[in-house]
């Protein structure tokens, strides 16, 4: 049985998730695409109402530590927005999509959740994203159309030290995968955008 299709466990719980890009292809260590991959989590955190505790992003994977408000969205939805948006998004800015303003504002599972004032700021984020790629790469770049692999991995967190040694090693992962030390893809760098821990 492959890893990723055990059954999920859905409850009051904290969870530590991995996703990878399929194809391990090394996308973001493109600094465009990672400011998208911030805003998306952090649109991502609005829309859903989950707890962020700690997150992390690599070149070709991403780990959270999240709780999820159930009522709002149980973390396979969050994973289904995030990885959605995200995935539709970047081909805008590799050119592999057309972008349109009209349709961007409801797909998605849960996209009901996209308040239209927050709709009308992404819109101008990706447009500026877009426009800075383009000038960066112009039209003819080898990067492929960005996919995420089909499942992802998550843990429960079982109980205190579960979450520190989670929590430690989401903060600090880019080190495992020697990033340049002043990585700022981390929780680290983004305490505003952190809940605190009860």
């Amino acid at each position: 049985m492959h890893r990723n299709s055990q059954k999920r466990v859905y409850g009051d719980h904290v969870y530590f998730i991995t996703c990878n890009v399929q194809g391990v292809y090394l996308f973001f260590e493109n600094e465009i695409l990672c400011e998208l991959w911030i805003n998306e989590l952090q649109l991502t955190r609005k829309n859903t109402c989950m707890k962020l505790f700690a997150f992390c992003l690599n070149y070709d994977h991403f780990h959270l530590l999240i709780k999820p408000n159930n009522s709002v969205a149980n973390y396979s939805k969050i994973m289904q927005f995030l990885k959605r948006h995200l995935s539709r998004n970047i081909n805008i800015i590799l050119g592999y999509n057309v972008y349109d303003t009209h349709k961007h504002s409801t797909e998605g599972d849960i996209g009901q959740y996209r308040l239209r004032v927050v709709n009308q700021q992404f819109d101008q984020t990706i447009i500026k994203l877009r426009e800075s790629f383009k000038q960066k790469y112009g039209k003819n770049h080898d990067i492929p159309k960005f996919k995420w692999q089909k499942s992802f991995y998550d843990h429960v967190i079982r109980n205190k030290s579960d979450f520190d040694k989670h929590i430690k090693y989401t903060m600090y992962n880019y080190c495992k995968h020697e990033l340049p030390e002043d990585w700022k893809y981390t929780g680290l760098k983004y305490r505003e955008i952190l809940d605190e821990i009860d």
